[in-house]
């Protein structure tokens, strides 16, 4: 009588999943950041290079679109995390403070994540339809998360939603401009530029203009040529 076929436990079956998947997506990030979503091959690109079978990829991702979606969609909410955390009020720092620390913290995703941000550069005028609406309804996530934060950081100002969501997405647009510039310098010019950016970053963000330029609000004139009262 010959025995029943052996069953491989099923936390191995787990475990071996899980290296796959971090196969899949190491190996994705790379050829996506490379070639760009359209022109990499899943075969040639990426499933080759990750000594991953096309019937494996298949029980972990539906499409090439799928693995590109899960990369962006991985990182992306563990950058919202870490924003988060930045963003949240402390005692002993001031709102300047805060948002310093916000700021720098943006820049240290940037230059360890640079790959990714100009994949998000790159797939906004994607033709996949799938990509073009993962990246706005990330950009809305980004907005509302900032919304949130704003609010809770100035509560006591009793500033409408509209108006945060306006600061939002501007100071987001702001943000994600400067950091594109700061990864198109060389190693030198980012340790020479990084503080002044992030100094402009926070007194523009807090203040608008007047701050950055340094004029107090009682010299500033008005468009019309009056004082302000």
């Amino acid at each position: 009588m010959t025995g029943s076929p052996a069953v491989e436990p099923t936390g191995r079956r787990t475990a071996q999943r899980a290296r796959t998947r971090s196969r899949l997506l190491e190996y994705g990030r790379r050829a996506f950041a490379r070639r760009g979503h359209a022109a990499t091959n899943l075969k040639e690109d990426i499933l080759l290079p990750a000594g991953v079978s096309v019937g494996s990829f298949y029980h972990q991702f539906r499409d090439k679109t799928d693995l590109f979606l899960a990369i962006l969609e991985e990182h992306g909410t563990t950058f919202r995390q870490m924003i988060h955390d930045a963003n949240r009020p402390r005692d002993g720092m001031d709102e300047e403070q805060i948002a310093r620390h916000s700021f720098e913290t943006v820049f240290v995703i940037a230059e360890e994540n640079a790959d990714l941000f100009h994949i998000m550069l790159r797939e906004r005028e994607s033709e996949d339809e799938r990509v073009r609406r993962f990246l706005r309804e990330g950009r809305r996530g980004w907005t509302q998360g900032l919304m949130a934060d704003y609010r809770a950081m100035l509560d006591r100002h009793g500033i409408a939603d509209e108006e945060l969501e306006m600061a939002a997405e501007l100071v987001q647009s702001m943000t994600f401009g400067t950091v594109l510039h700061f990864l198109g310098l060389t190693p030198e010019e980012q340790r020479r530029e990084r503080p002044r950016l992030i100094d402009g970053l926070v007194r523009f963000s807090l203040g608008g203009l007047g701050a950055l330029f340094g004029i107090a609000a009682s010299s500033r004139r008005r468009v019309d040529g009056k004082e302000p009262t």
